[in-house]
């Protein structure tokens, strides 16, 4: 008999023990694999959402309320709730692609704007399923939405990047390339369609297409060029010309650099076309120019000099006339006598060639021929034109000191340009000098090899030297300290003299008055020059 007050125990139905554990492990099951899903859709920005097409009820899960940015527990999910934050000019859309799926049962995707509560945007990809029961009737639209606005913005700040570099191509006329060095496929930018003039729809691009426009002059040379860069697994950068379909000639420039693969083999070589075609023809346009205006100041140069060339030819000329007027009294005798009039003849002779010479020099220095850098000897160019400066010199009262050292090294230049160059700075010399009348009007002229390999010429005046407020500009075009100076004088010279490869400069005389120094690079027989 049981004591009063205790608690009789009473057998459980078989099993109900392991049912509930079951349940409770199931339970947990399905939690754990909500969390997981919930998270996944977190991590992947994507939401889930299910509409049942007859009582219109839907279902959103956390995520798609996070990326719609409605609080769960204010709102109730609806279709409607769901437009309501699509972009006006996306809702109809939408609208019609989720009533096709439920009348049609045909899947939807499309993508769609968000307009959130602040006025910001948000871009998502809308997906549905329609699911039918076992009749075939559509019960439910199954969907997912992912937020695809860092895709987006991704997606068009590249597209705005390549809008970029393709107007920057298209302004700097510079074109992209890259070749696979395997297969020998290309690549081209549009520029680098448009620099080659042929149309990508029309032509299929190989390495034969581009290497049959190469002008047939330069095609040997690039393809030694690149295929030693290939070989030698190193970047290369070459100019070259291009005869395009119409005929025309481009002049281009192509650097290329190698891509390695983690092997350390080339995969491929990409690279930049230059058309460098304009500039080209500015420079020679530049160069044309340069020269007529180097011309025009040789002209205005051998104005000033008028009166030494006439002093110059009319010794010449009268010392011929002196002795053709003695020969015909020798002859005229009623002896003649042949051997003084054959000494007058000869002196007649030499003055006539010495009268030659003094032309040729003034034609060659006003002759329009484009540079020829040759082999030069610079003190006879400077002696050429102390010839034609003498006279000049002489009623200026300038003394001229030389010093010229025998067998200097010959230069490498062009001799009309470099006479023009010494009789600027002569003639400059002689009129820093024009008003000093307490001092000797010394101009000392010296050639030597300087410290570089190369040849220095100096002259230096006894002027009253250089402002140090202008200093820094005597070398600029139209600048002049002269009052009926040109100011190309200098800028000219400084330009001829680094065309040759060397430098021209100014700086104070000790103890007074200006010297002007140029170098000129050593003429070694192979066009090659030593000056640095």
């Amino acid at each position: 008999m049981a004591r009063k007050g205790s608690r009789i125990k009473r057998p459980g139905r078989p099993g109900t023990n392991d049912r509930l554990g079951r349940r409770r492990r199931a339970a947990a099951h399905n939690r754990r694999n909500e969390a997981y899903l919930a998270q996944a859709q977190r991590l992947t920005c994507t939401g889930s959402w299910v509409l049942n097409v007859t009582t219109k009820r839907c279902f959103w899960s956390a995520e798609l309320f996070r990326i719609w940015e409605f609080d769960p527990a204010k709102t109730k999910p609806s279709v409607s709730t769901l437009l309501e934050r699509v972009h006006p000019s996306d809702r109809s859309s939408v609208e019609k692609s989720i009533d096709s799926a439920t009348r049609t049962g045909r899947d939807f995707a499309r993508d769609c704007r968000l307009l959130l509560w602040d006025g910001m945007t948000k871009y998502v990809h809308l997906v549905g399923h329609p699911a039918a029961n076992k009749s075939g009737k559509i019960v439910e639209i199954i969907g997912a939405a992912t937020d695809i606005t860092d895709r987006v913005r991704a997606e068009r700040a590249l597209r705005r990047s390549e809008a970029y570099l393709a107007e920057a191509e298209k302004i700097s006329h510079t074109g992209c390339w890259a070749r696979n060095t395997a297969t020998g496929a290309l690549f081209w930018s549009q520029e680098e369609w448009r620099i080659f003039g042929l149309d990508p729809k029309k032509t299929k691009l190989s390495y034969r297409v581009f290497l049959d426009l190469v002008h047939p002059d330069d095609r040997a040379l690039l393809e030694a060029v690149s295929t030693s860069a290939v070989s030698a697994r190193k970047p290369y950068d070459i100019p070259f010309r291009v005869v395009l379909p119409d005929g025309s000639i481009k002049h281009l420039h192509s650097v290329g650099n190698p891509i390695f693969q983690d092997s350390g083999q080339v995969a491929e070589y990409i690279g930049v076309t230059m058309d460098v075609t304009d500039r080209k023809r500015t420079e020679a346009a530049l160069q044309e120019a340069q020269s007529e205006l180097a011309r025009a100041t040789r002209l205005t140069t051998m104005g000033e000099l008028a009166a030494s060339i006439a002093h110059e030819i009319n010794q010449p000329l009268s010392a011929v006339i002196a002795n053709g007027s003695a020969s015909l009294r020798w002859l005229s005798r009623d002896v003649p006598d042949l051997a003084e009039a054959q000494e007058a003849m000869t002196r007649v002779v030499k003055e006539a060639n010495r009268a030659s010479e003094v032309i040729a020099r003034i034609r060659a220095l006003l002759r329009h021929d484009k540079p020829e850098y040759v082999a030069v000897d610079i003190n006879g160019v400077i002696r050429d034109v102390l010839a034609l400066t003498n006279w000049t010199l002489q009623v200026r009262d300038v003394l001229l000191r030389t010093r010229l050292p025998a067998e200097l090294p010959l230069v490498r230049g062009d001799r009309i340009q470099l006479q023009q160059v010494i009789m600027n700075l002569i003639i400059n010399g002689a009129d820093a000098m024009s008003s000093i009348n307490d001092r000797p009007r010394i101009l000392r002229i010296r050639s030597q090899i300087d410290g570089s390999g190369g040849i220095l010429v100096a002259i230096t005046d006894a002027g009253s030297g250089l402002d140090p407020g202008i200093a820094n500009r005597i070398f600029e075009p139209l600048f002049t300290t002269k009052p009926n100076g040109m100011g190309m004088g200098l800028s000219i010279c400084r330009s001829i003299v680094e065309a040759h490869g060397g430098r021209l400069w100014a700086s104070p005389g000790s103890p007074n008055g200006t010297v002007f120094q140029f170098t000129m690079p050593i003429f070694d027989g192979s066009g090659e020059t030593h000056c640095e």
